[in-house]
């Protein structure tokens, strides 16, 4: 039987490695984005891909892509706000995790954390990432 505190656990343990596992690339081409610098610091780009979007968001002058589609009922996850989360701990103790980096469903609340696709409810879910890239030119690109 699975333990659900051990999950989140597992979950935090694993967005919050040095060196996070990132969904692979499908070798399916890149999607251009934008120009680089048209992606303000703390804003999102969403970007039509075929019948889905992929959200592009800047945080800390980085860019991190992921699914737009919450995996619980399909919300369109990058409409949600980048926050900081709790991490578990004893009752009345609040420590902050993540900060910054963690994407709320706008629908239900569900969190992902942005350079993994981790749920942070569950050590098994995740939700699509992709690799992003700035050309010599300056404009961003999604690698699919």
């Amino acid at each position: 039987m699975c333990n659900p505190s051990r999950s989140i656990e597992t979950a935090f343990a694993l967005a919050s490695a040095e060196e996070p596992p990132r969904a692979r690339a499908g070798g399916k081409g890149s999607l251009r984005v934008c120009a680089a610098a048209e992606l303000e610091e703390g804003g999102v780009r969403i970007v039509p891909n075929g019948n889905s979007s992929i959200g592009v968001f800047r945080k800390n002058g980085a860019f991190f892509a992921v699914r737009n589609a919450c995996p619980h009922q399909g919300a369109p996850l990058c409409l949600g706000k980048l926050t900081t989360t709790y991490a578990p701990s004893s009752v009345h103790d609040y420590e902050p995790a993540l900060e910054g980096h963690v994407l709320r469903c706008p629908w239900h609340g569900w969190e992902f954390e942005i350079t993994t696709g981790k749920g942070l409810y569950d050590a098994r879910s995740r939700i699509k990432t992709y690799a992003t890239r700035v050309d010599g030119d300056g404009v961003l690109w999604i690698d699919l």
